[in-house]
């Protein structure tokens, strides 16, 4: 059996040479241009990787791939065997991943007081409240650093296209919203 994927590549300045031993591989750009021999589309320096995260699932949800792999542009910093595991998951003929981390620095925290220590956290459970229109009622956390990890189609396609597009909206208002350190760490439970 073989699947569909898409490597999906938030990018500001990076060099992201490493992309070119893969195929399907879209960059958003919110950088200078590259050169030519990239599958690119511009966006606003705005709202993080998770704002192009997001912003690729709104604009493809009703043609999304089996799989999304979803990445920055330096994914070595928290994955030093990113390219390894990539492989691995693409060259798996019966891969049944609904979502899995690729970051290896996974984090076990809470939402409240040992979250906002050690992470921008202010007003997490603000952020938790708009995206999940509830309050948390687990505040444990867990979540890979770097935000970057694979999904299924069958997950994203849980939630209806306006959860995401909310999302998308928290964070275009700042190169660097605080909400966006929030959505790093909701990654996990969106694809609940």
């Amino acid at each position: 059996m073989h699947f569909s994927y898409k490597i999906i590549v938030a990018r500001y300045n990076e060099n992201i040479k490493w992309t070119k031993q893969f195929s399907n591989v879209v960059v958003y750009n919110k950088g200078l241009p590259l050169n030519s021999g990239y599958n690119e589309i511009f966006l606003n320096n705005v709202g993080r990787e998770g704002h192009t995260y997001y912003t690729h699932i709104c604009n493809n949800y009703d043609n999304l791939e089996d799989y999304i792999i979803f990445l920055q542009g330096n994914p070595f910093d928290h994955s030093p065997n990113i390219i390894h595991n990539i492989k691995k998951y693409i060259n798996n003929k019966k891969l049944s991943i609904d979502f899995k981390f690729l970051s290896e620095d996974i984090h076990h925290s809470t939402l409240d007081i040992e979250c906002e220590k050690y992470f921008q956290c202010k007003n997490i459970h603000n952020s938790w409240k708009h995206v999940f229109g509830e309050s948390c009622k687990n505040d444990k956390c867990i979540f890979g650093a770097g935000a970057q990890f694979i999904v299924s189609k069958n997950k994203i396609l849980k939630r209806p296209k306006k959860f995401y597009e909310n999302i998308v909206k928290m964070l275009q208002y700042s190169s660097d919203p605080l909400e966006g350190h929030h959505i790093e760490r909701f990654h996990k439970y969106i694809f609940k």
